[in-house]
């Protein structure tokens, strides 16, 4: 990203989001030390960094609803999206439909798994895409921003996701009940 830019972390964060293991903590985190080191732009990372996670999702979603379950079985194992990661984002889909979207996209591990089996159910497109950009603006924030305050200790955030997964969780959840509220409080 040092020499080629945004336009690295562009197709960094895409490939993440598309399936390809490539933690989001050590893009964004890397991403973040080039800010403190004032090489990169926040605001301008934070929205590439977001942009690049909602079109690996779109190219996830597709492939889920384009190629489904065979396409999984044939060439999964080659980017670790295994059967048993496969079946933890489809039953959380089918029990929680959308709400599984959002609440995914904070989890580490499921978060860029989530978007397949969304393509394989069918879930309206539309509403996918808004649930994946709510979803991914909180972790992308915090691990841009949490990359930049480190500095040069940014490869601290590999060892302390588990904060991270925390603090994002709450987010997605409070996210989650004042979204429920709302759609409820306006129905008669």
């Amino acid at each position: 990203m040092e020499s080629y830019g945004y336009v690295a972390m562009f197709f960094a964060m895409a490939a993440e989001n598309a399936n390809i293991p490539i933690p989001s903590e050590v893009i964004l985190g890397f991403a973040g030390f080039l800010i403190s080191q004032h090489i990169f732009e926040f605001w301008t990372t934070f929205v590439i960094a977001c942009a690049a996670g909602v079109f690996g999702s779109v190219i996830s979603y597709w492939l889920g609803l384009y190629g489904g379950r065979p396409l999984l079985l044939k060439y999964g194992k080659y980017i670790l999206f295994n059967e048993k990661k496969f079946t933890t984002a489809e039953k959380m889909f089918t029990k929680y439909g959308g709400m599984a979207v959002l609440l995914c996209r904070c989890l580490p591990g499921v978060r860029t798994f989530i978007s397949f089996p969304a393509g394989v159910a069918r879930y309206p497109f539309g509403k996918f895409i808004v649930l994946t950009v709510i979803g991914t603006i909180p972790w992308t924030f915090l691990l841009v921003w949490a990359g930049s305050v480190l500095g040069s200790h940014w490869q601290d955030l590999i060892q302390y996701n588990h904060i991270f997964f925390i603090v994002l969780v709450l987010i997605c959840a409070l996210t989650g009940i004042l979204f429920l509220y709302k759609r409820r409080k306006g129905r008669p």
